[in-house]
């Protein structure tokens, strides 16, 4: 039986045996492949389900007439269609006729009939008196990229067989943008937009924030603004924020709202008052000064201010039933393009504060499922609560557009940098609104690895790769639709996520799990056929452990590759040059998820794990310690080889017990000096921050996703350290207008 259970896990993407980040070799357990089939509702459970799951999935791609995506690359082979019939012979049958229908996804429709003489037979496989044979059906090389759902009825002399399937047309690369062409290098800005201090906001950056910061970067030479995702949280007062744990990718966090940049505050009694009010101006003070961003409080405010704002549209514009002004026509139209998915989206987060509990797995079972009839009930019940959230989104989707055209305005060539998280959180909008789509049972993570001892269990359900497929890989399309900037760029998080993730079983530690294949073909063409409809350049977060293929694949498709300074090393250990960099990448010092440069160099994050107990053995801590004053040498070194600091200084550098100005200065400039295309500086570089801003395995202990950058927006482009970084990188031919 085990022998068995290992085969169906192999054949639902279950790896056998992986290579974990500190290179050794782990077997998947037995318990381990029992709860991840468990997870995917695959049954096992006894020798006669377990045999039957193997034998299914066995023959799962001939005993359907059509797959349910079918997939052609521009540039490549003459396009085929692969279907299943079966037959009493081993040939294609001598009498057979049928009709192909088409349909874009303007409505334009092709239709034509089956021509038995251009069928090829790829293969056949016998079933007892019968055989079924594997057909290619030609299909027009003229069309053009995009999704189509196609239609297919075969006649034959023993049958008919009909079946529909969505077709993928896509391109083979992902948009490139042409200020990249030749050997042009940019550098750009990266920031918690959450963190931005101003002498306005409310508490955490906005979109108004987000404006004046791409104003400031333009000034510096900067060519890009890159920030965390913006994904909607669940919609209740909570402390921990994670954008990479969000409710739902598909749309947008409203606490970035600049709610007195509407309209409607500045037109509203109801506003002005709140305005005033005492207890409105001394919150706002309060959350504006405090060191770290105070979620729960400041959620508290903006959605009251909302609601208020609201209540000012609809006695000024109307409902979407019966819009009164050209505003309120801006938003039916809104609200009618968002279709089922808004809807379903306002319907989620009207229960969430009717229920007061924003996990839905603890609601009543009622509500559990989007296709209940007491949802439907609450929904018809609750319009306007609803509609309230589909205001909300407006107003972001428009203040964030109004943010990309000032970049552009402002002289950037990119209109935003933007991240997409992994996925989604387990009792959040995407999990409610895709029954059947998430393994509820396991989590997402990463094997052990040097940052990481013990492994990282993310807390967030992965998609189940058949169901993935079956559903035409709806949601993956929409979520990229939503986070593509028109005429920018957009950070895959993880992209190794395409083709194999992390599974941990629920109740198992993270070093316990196994990886699980996902149908990467099909992903990719998706990735690049958006890419290239909103001419954003893409970026993989291939950090961690990286099967070859996958930077093999990225590169194949103009994926540009994540490099970061403290991985990029020579075999001995060394820093690697930054002239050996791949052209096609974007060349950092950190991330959100790692040490500042300034952390790094005293340690800081190996106390923190200390103190959290995230090292399995103490005597790694110890390793890790001890290993540190070697990495500072070999930093100074790397800077004294590219002449960045004089010889005699490194080695009383190197002994700083804080991460001295040059060093930081130099590291920025070393990699400015490199062959990768991009380079991002995140803002803690610039200021030289010691905290990072999220610790992996943590979510109370530590305190992510909060942490404010010390210095006023206000005063970006005139702090000294901003202004020595923008003419350092532009020495290095990295700006706009800078020699190459």
């Amino acid at each position: 039986m085990d022998r068995q259970l290992s085969l169906l896990g192999r054949l639902c993407g279950i790896a056998p045996q992986y290579w974990d980040g500190r290179g050794a070799l782990r077997q998947t357990s037995t318990a381990a492949f029992q709860a991840l089939l468990t997870a995917m509702g695959v049954p096992w459970q006894d020798p006669e389900l377990l045999a039957e799951s193997v034998q299914l999935r066995r023959r799962r791609h001939w005993n359907r007439f059509l797959k349910p995506v079918e997939l052609v690359q521009q540039e490549g082979p003459a396009p085929e269609l692969r279907l299943n019939l079966t037959a009493l012979r081993p040939e294609v049958p001598a009498r057979l006729e049928g009709r192909v229908s088409l349909v874009g996804e303007s409505g334009e429709h092709r239709s034509w009939e089956i021509d038995p003489a251009t069928m090829r037979l790829p293969g056949r496989v016998a079933r007892g008196r019968r055989w079924r044979l594997r057909l290619a059906l030609p299909l027009p090389r003229d069309l053009d990229p995009g999704y189509y759902e196609m239609d297919v009825a075969l006649r034959h002399p023993e049958g008919e067989e009909t079946g529909a399937c969505r077709l993928i047309v896509a391109p083979p690369r992902a948009h490139l943008p042409p200020i990249l062409g030749g050997d042009r290098r940019l550098w750009g800005l990266g920031a918690p937009l959450y963190a931005l201090r101003s002498r306005r906001n409310w508490g955490m950056g906005d979109f108004s924030d987000l404006c004046t910061l791409t104003s400031g970067a333009a000034e510096l030479g900067a060519a890009f603004v890159g920030i965390n995702p913006l994904h909607a949280p669940v919609p209740s007062p909570r402390a921990d924020m994670s954008p990479y744990s969000p409710a739902s990718r598909l749309f947008l966090n409203i606490l970035y709202l600049d709610l007195e940049a509407t309209p409607e505050w500045n037109s509203s009694s109801l506003t002005h008052r709140l305005a005033c009010s005492p207890d409105f101006v001394a919150s706002r003070r309060r959350l504006r000064d405090t060191r770290l961003v105070r979620y729960p409080e400041l959620f508290r405010l903006k959605r009251r201010a909302l609601s208020l704002c609201f209540q000012e549209f609809l006695e000024r514009h109307g409902p979407p039933q019966a819009p009164l002004t050209d505003r309120g026509r801006d938003l039916a139209r809104f609200v009618a393009e968002g279709g089922k998915s808004l809807e379903r989206y306002g319907v989620y987060c009207a229960l969430v504060e009717k229920l007061g509990r924003g996990d839905w797995r603890r609601w009543p079972e009622t509500y559990r499922h989007p296709d209940n009839r007491e949802v439907q009930d609450f929904a018809a019940a609750h319009g306007q609560a609803i509609l309230l959230h589909q205001y909300g989104q407006w107003l972001a989707s428009s203040q964030l557009s109004g943010a990309r055209r000032a970049a552009r305005q402002a002289g950037l060539p990119f209109s935003l940098y933007h991240d997409l998280a992994l996925g989604a959180a387990a009792g959040g909008f995407e999990t409610w609104a895709h029954p059947g789509l998430f393994a509820q049972d396991a989590a997402m993570g990463a094997p052990p690895d040097a940052f990481n001892p013990r492994g990282q269990n993310w807390g967030l359900p992965p998609m189940v790769p058949e169901a993935l497929w079956e559903s035409g890989f709806h949601l993956f399309i929409h979520t990229l639709r939503a986070n593509c900037p028109p005429e920018g760029i957009l950070r895959l998080d993880h992209i190794m996520g395409l083709f194999r993730l992390f599974w941990i079983p629920a109740g198992m530690e993270a070093n316990q799990g196994t990886y699980v294949y996902y149908p990467f073909r099909e992903l990719l063409a998706i990735l690049t056929l958006e890419s290239r409809r909103r001419r954003t350049l893409i970026i993989g977060e291939d950090l961690g452990t990286v099967a070859p293929r996958v930077r093999t694949e990225m590169a194949r498709r103009d994926i540009f590759s994540y490099k970061v300074f403290y991985f990029e090393r020579t075999p001995e250990g060394g820093c690697r040059s930054p002239r050996d960099y791949p052209r096609q990448a974007l060349a950092a010092i950190t991330t959100h998820d790692l040490p500042t440069l300034a952390g790094y160099w005293e340690g800081r994050d190996i106390a923190w794990k200390k103190k959290l107990n995230l090292y399995p053995q103490p005597e790694q801590a110890a390793a890790d310690a001890a290993l540190r004053p070697e990495e500072r040498r070999r930093f100074t070194t790397a800077l004294t080889q590219q002449g960045l600091l004089a010889e005699e200084e490194a080695p009383g550098l190197a002994a700083s017990g804080s991460c001295p100005a040059a060093v930081r200065r130099g590291v920025a400039a070393y990699l400015g000096a490199g062959a990768a295309a991009l380079l991002e500086v995140r803002l803690e570089e610039v200021f030289g921050l010691r905290a990072q801003q999220n610790l992996p395995g943590t979510i109370r202990e530590y305190p992510n996703w909060r942490r404010k950058i010390p210095i006023f927006l206000e005063n970006l482009t005139r702090h000294a350290a901003a202004g020595d970084l923008a003419r350092s990188l532009a020495r290095q031919g990295r700006s706009l207008n800078g020699e190459q």
